[in-house]
C-alpha cells in the first residue's frame, strides 16, 4: 500500500535483468517503514517469473564473522559454496576472491536470472560492503539484480557505510529509493483493512508519520482499548533507537520529550543543567539518528512518548517544575501563562497546588479570550480539581466550575456544561454564596434549548435570593426567564424581556446587555416583532464593533438575517448570512457554524437548489450532533427529512421524522403532517392534523410557519372552520414571508400563498385569486421558485373552479407553464399535478377528477391493486397509491368499493 511508484521501479529493474542487464537497487528508510515488505513483493514477482532469489542480512553484532550476509547467500544456493569467501590477507587476494564469487553468481544466474536480497545494509561488515561495491560495478551484463535495504537513521558513526553509499551513487546500474511514511488517506485505508474503521486516520497519521509498522501496532491497540498503554512492540522498537544515543544525548532527548521539543536550547540547558554547547551537540546527534527532525521536533509522537515513559516519575515531575520556573523568569512570562500552567500541572503531586491553581485559572481565562473553548474548559476543570489540595474554599471552587461550564457551553459541550453548572450551584449553596449561585445559574446563557425548562427552578432560586433592586445578575436572570416563557407563554416572555432590558439599561452593564438583547430577540420573534428584531440586530452589531466582540457580531448578523427573510428582503438576508458565516469560522464553535449552515440550507431549499440544500442539511445535522444540542438536532433532522419532499424522494426520511421529532415535540406536528402529505401518506397526515396544538400555546418563533403549514392542511382536508381562523390570524401579516422568527429552517414564501389557500377553502375565489397573484409576484421577485410554482398551481386550480370567461384558458396555460418550470428544477410531484390539471382542462373533463385520475378510477373499479395499476400504466406503485388517495379525497369516499360504484354510475351516464 502506498508503494506503487517504488514497486514499479523495482519491476522495471527486474525486467532489465530478465533481458540480460545487471542492476542494483538501494532502498532506504526508517525501521518499520516497509522496506522488507517491498522486497518480499518483488521476490514474489521474481518467483512467478521463474527467477531464483537468495537472501542475506547484516547482523547487529560486533562478533559476527566477515562476509556474513554473502556467506548466507552462497550457502542458501549450494551447501559449501560459502567457502568461496575465504578471509583474504591482501588486496590482491581479496580481488581474486571477489572475482570468483561474482563469477559463481553469474553462472548461477545465466539460465534463470538471480535476485540477491540484502537486508540491513547498515550492519554489514566492511568486507561485505567492499564486495557489494565490487559486485555493483561488475554485473552490468549479468542477469543479476541486487536489492539492498538500509536504515537511513543508522548512518551516523558508520563511515564505511557512508563511503559505500557515496561510491555507489555514481554507478549507472544503481538506483536509489527512499521510502517515506504513508499518506493520511493511505493510513485510513490501512486502518479500515485492519480493524474495519479508518476514522482515526488523521490522529494515527500524526502520531506515526505514516510508518506502517507503527500504524499496524496502533490499529491493534485501537481495536482493543483506545486508552491502553503504548504497545510493547512499539516501545521495544523505539528503545532500540534511543539506546544508540550517547548518555548525555539520551538525557537531553528525554527532557525534550517531557517538556516539549519546542522548548528551545536555552530551556533544555536550564532544566538539564548541561551547557548550551552540549545541548546543541546532543540535538545534532539525535537529528542524525532520526530521533529528531531537522526542525527540532520528534520524528514520531511515538518516539517522544516512548522517551518520556522511560523517565522515572520523580525525574519527570522535577523537569516540569524546573520548566515552569524557567518560564516564570522570562520577560514574556505573561504571554506564556498556558505553558506555565501546563508544566505546573505536570509537576503535581510534587508541585505547589495553590500556585498551580492560580496559573491554571489565568491560563483558562486567556484561552476564553482566544476562543479556545476546549482548552479553557480543561484548565478550569484542572484548577477546580487542584483547588481542594490548595486549600481553596467551596466558593472559589464554584467559581472555577462555573468558568468550566461557560467554556463548555461556548464549545458546544452542552451536557458537560450542565453538569459543571449544577456542581457549581451545589458548592455555592453549601456556603450560602448567592452571587456564586447566580453565576452558576447563568453559566449556560446563550443556549436556547428545550431542556431549558428544567433549568427554571435554579433561575428562580437565584433570582429570589439576590438582593432586591437593580443589578446585572438580576437583569440576566430575568432575561433567561423570558426565554423560558417564549416556549409556552409569549405574553410573559415579552413582559419579562422588557423589564430586563429596562433594568440593564439603568445598570449600564454591557455584558449583561448582550444577554438581555438576546432574550428580547426571542420574545419578539413572532411576526409582529419583525421590525424590532432588525433594530435589535443593529444594536448587537454596534456592540460588536465597539467591543471587538465576534460573538456579538455573529448574533447581530443572524438576527438581521432572520428578520430580513421574514420581511421578504432576501438579498439583504444573504448579505447578513455571509457576514455571519465568516464570524462563525472565527469563533470555531460548532453551534455557531450550525446556525450559519442551517440558514444557508433554508435559503437553498427556498430557491429550489435541492442538491445544495441536501448537502448543507447533512452538514448542519453533523454540526448539531457535534454540539450535542437537542434544539439544533431536532430541526436539522426535520429539515433533512423535508428537503427531499418537493422532489418526490423524501418518503423514508419523512416517516422517520414523524415517528421521532414530531412526536417528541408536539408543536412540530403541523410540519410533520405537511411532510407526510407531501409523500402521499394522506391518512397519516390527517391523523396528525386532527391533533394539532392550539395556536396560542405554540412557541412564538415558529407561529408564522405553523400557520402557513396548517393552511395547506386545512385546504387539503376542506376544513372551513380552520381556514376562517387561519385567514383571520394571517391577514395582518400579508406583507411578510412565512418562516420562523428565530432559527429559520424553512421558508414557505409569501404569506399571500396561505391566505390564498384559506380563501379558496372558504369558497371566496375572487379573494383567493387576488392573494395568489400577489404571492406569485412576491415569490418571483425574490427568487423563491418553489413557492412561486406552488402559488401558480393553486391559482390555476382556483381559476378552473371559478369558470369565468377566460378562466379555463388561463388556468390551462398556467398549469402547462408551471409543469415545465417545476420539472426543470426537480419538483416532479408538483409538475405531475400541473400536467394532470392541464390535461383535464384541455379535454373538458367533467367532475372533480383529472383524466389520469379517471383512468385509474376505472382500473380500481375492475378490482386491480395498486401494484397492478402501476404495471398497467407504467408508473411507480407509490404514484398509483397517491392517485388513489387523491381520488378518495376528491370524491369524499372512504373505500375503493365506493370508487368502483361511482365509476359504474358515471360510465352509465
Amino acid at each position: 500500500m502506498g508503494r506503487e511508484r517504488e514497486l514499479a521501479t523495482l519491476v522495471e529493474l527486474l525486467d532489465a535483468v530478465d533481458a540480460g542487464a545487471g542492476r542494483v537497487a538501494l532502498i532506504a528508510g526508517e525501521p518499520g517503514v516497509g522496506k522488507t515488505r517491498l522486497v518480499d513483493v518483488l521476490a514474489e514477482d521474481a518467483r512467478g517469473r521463474g527467477i531464483r532469489y537468495v537472501r542475506g542480512r547484516g547482523l547487529d553484532d560486533e562478533g559476527s564473522p566477515p562476509y556474513w550476509a554473502f556467506r548466507e547467500i552462497l550457502k542458501s544456493w549450494h551447501d559449501g559454496a560459502e567457502q568461496l569467501l575465504v578471509a583474504p590477507e591482501s588486496s590482491a587476494e581479496r580481488y581474486a576472491v571477489f572475482e570468483s564469487v561474482t563469477e559463481y553468481l553469474a553462472r548461477a544466474a545465466s539460465d534463470t536470472g538471480l535476485v540477491v536480497l540484502l537486508d540491513d545494509l547498515q550492519w554489514l561488515d566492511p568486507g561485505s560492503l567492499a564486495y557489494l561495491t565490487y559486485l555493483a560495478r561488475s554485473i552490468g551484463h549479468e542477469r543479476i539484480l541486487v536489492v539492498a535495504t538500509y536504515r537511513d537513521t543508522e548512518i551516523v558513526g558508520r563511515e564505511e557505510l557512508r563511503k559505500t553509499l557515496s561510491a555507489l551513487a555514481d554507478e549507472p546500474a544503481v538506483s536509489r529509493l527512499e521510502l517515506a511514511g504513508l499518506s493520511e488517506s493511505e493510513v485510513g485505508q490501512l486502518l479500515t483493512d485492519l480493524i474495519g474503521d479508518g476514522q482515526a486516520a488523521a490522529e494515527v497519521c500524526a502520531r506515526t508519520r505514516g510508518n506502517p509498522f507503527f500504524v499496524t501496532e496502533l490499529a491493534r491497540l485501537l481495536s482493543k482499548d483506545a486508552n491502553a498503554v503504548l504497545p510493547e512492540r512499539v516501545r521495544d522498537a523505539v528503545r532500540g533507537r534511543l539506546d544508540r544515543l550517547g548518555p548525555a544525548c539520551r538525557e537531553i532527548v528525554a527532557a525534550a520529550a517531557t517538556v516539549g521539543s519546542g522548548a528551545g536550547t536555552g530551556a533544555l540547558a536550564a532544566i538539564t543543567e548541561y551547557g548550551v554547547p552540549a545541548v546543541l551537540a546532543a540535538l545534532d546527534e539525535a537529528s542524525a539518528r532520526g530521533i529528531l527532525s531537522s526542525t527540532g521536533g520528534f520524528e514520531h509522537d511515538l518516539v517522544r512518548e516512548t522517551a518520556r515513559l522511560e523517565i522515572p516519575t520523580a525525574r519527570r515531575l522535577e523537569l516540569h517544575r524546573r520548566m515552569a520556573d524557567y518560564l516564570m523568569q522570562r520577560v514574556d512570562a505573561n504571554d506564556r501563562v498556558a505553558e506555565i500552567a501546563f508544566h505546573l500541572l505536570g509537576s503535581l503531586p510534587a508541585g505547589d497546588p495553590a500556585e498551580t491553581a492560580r496559573w491554571a485559572e489565568r491560563a483558562a481565562n486567556r484561552a476564553m479570550k482566544q476562543l479556545a473553548w476546549e482548552e479553557a474548559a480543561m484548565l478550569f476543570g484542572r484548577a477546580a480539581d487542584v483547588s481542594a489540595d490548595a486549600g481553596l474554599g467551596e466558593g472559589d471552587r464554584a467559581r472555577l466550575l462555573t468558568g468550566k461550564a461557560r467554556a463548555q457551553a461556548r464549545g458546544s459541550d452542552t451536557d458537560g456544561a450542565r453538569r459543571s453548572a449544577l456542581a457549581a450551584a451545589e458548592l455555592a449553596r453549601a456556603v450560602d454564596d448567592v452571587p456564586a449561585l447566580a453565576d452558576a445559574a447563568l453559566a449556560l446563557e446563550g443556549i436556547t434549548d428545550h431542556w431549558i425548562q428544567a433549568w427554571k427552578p435554579l433561575h428562580e432560586e437565584a433570582f429570589e435570593r439576590l438582593p432586591d433592586g437593580d443589578s446585572a445578575q438580576r437583569a440576566r436572570l430575568l432575561a433567561l426567564w423570558a426565554i423560558q416563557a417564549s416556549y409556552s407563554s409569549p405574553g410573559e416572555a415579552e413582559a419579562r424581556s422588557a423589564a430586563a432590558l429596562e433594568m440593564v439599561e439603568r445598570v449600564g452593564d454591557r455584558r449583561a446587555l448582550r444577554e438581555v438583547l438576546r432574550a428580547r430577540q426571542i420574545a419578539r420573534s413572532g411576526p409582529d416583532g419583525v421590525h424590532e428584531r432588525v433594530t435589535l440586530g443593529d444594536r448587537m452589531t454596534a456592540i460588536a464593533v465597539a467591543d471587538d466582540d465576534d460573538f456579538a457580531a455573529f448574533w447581530g448578523h443572524i438576527w438581521r438575517f432572520d428578520a430580513f427573510v421574514q420581511l421578504g428582503r432576501i438579498d439583504h438576508a444573504e448579505t447578513e448570512l455571509v457576514a455571519a458565516g465568516s464570524r462563525a469560522e472565527i469563533l470555531r464553535s460548532p453551534l455557531a457554524r450550525w446556525h450559519a449552515t442551517r440558514s444557508a440550507a433554508a435559503l437553498a431549499l427556498a430557491r429550489g437548489r435541492f442538491d445544495e440544500a441536501r448537502d448543507l442539511a447533512e452538514r448542519a445535522l453533523a454540526l448539531a450532533r457535534l454540539a450535542s444540542h437537542i434544539g439544533a438536532i431536532r430541526p436539522s433532522e426535520g429539515f433533512l427529512a423535508m428537503v427531499d419532499v418537493p422532489t418526490g424522494r423524501g418518503r423514508e426520511h419523512a416517516d422517520d421524522y414523524c415517528r421521532g421529532a414530531a412526536a417528541a415535540f408536539p408543536p412540530l406536528r403541523a410540519f410533520g403532517a405537511v411532510m407526510v402529505l407531501g409523500v402521499g401518506r394522506r391518512a397519516e397526515a390527517e391523523q396528525l392534523y386532527r391533533t394539532l396544538l392550539p395556536f396560542d400555546s405554540l412557541p412564538i418563533f415558529i407561529l408564522l410557519t405553523v400557520l402557513a403549514d396548517t393552511a395547506a392542511l386545512a385546504a387539503e382536508f376542506d376544513d372551513r372552520g380552520m381556514a376562517a381562523d387561519l385567514y383571520r390570524r394571517l391577514a395582518p401579516h400579508g406583507d411578510l414571508f412565512a418562516c420562523n422568527g428565530a432559527g429559520i429552517t424553512a421558508v414557505r414564501g409569501s404569506v399571500q400563498l396561505p391566505l390564498g389557500r384559506c380563501a379558496a377553502t372558504l369558497g371566496r375565489l375572487d379573494d383567493a385569486a387576488r392573494h395568489l397573484r400577489k404571492a406569485i409576484e412576491r415569490n418571483e421577485q425574490t427568487g423563491l421558485r418553489p413557492a412561486e410554482f406552488e402559488a401558480r398551481f393553486e391559482l390555476a386550480r382556483v381559476l378552473a373552479r371559478r369558470r369565468r370567461p377566460g378562466d379555463q384558458d388561463e388556468a390551462a396555460a398556467i398549469a402547462t407553464a408551471t409543469a415545465a418550470g417545476a420539472a426543470e428544477i426537480g419538483m416532479i410531484p408538483l409538475a405531475e399535478r400541473c400536467r394532470e390539471l392541464a390535461e383535464s382542462l384541455a379535454d373538458g373533463a367533467p367532475g372533480p377528477l383529472t383524466r389520469r385520475e379517471r383512468e385509474i378510477a376505472e382500473l380500481v373499479s375492475r378490482g386491480l391493486t395498486n401494484k397492478q395499476i402501476a404495471a398497467a400504466l407504467h408508473i411507480a406503485e407509490r404514484t398509483a397509491e397517491n392517485h388513489v388517495q387523491h381520488i378518495l379525497a376528491k370524491l369524499g369516499f372512504a373505500s375503493r368499493a365506493r370508487i368502483a360504484a361511482w365509476t359504474a354510475t358515471n360510465r352509465r351516464n
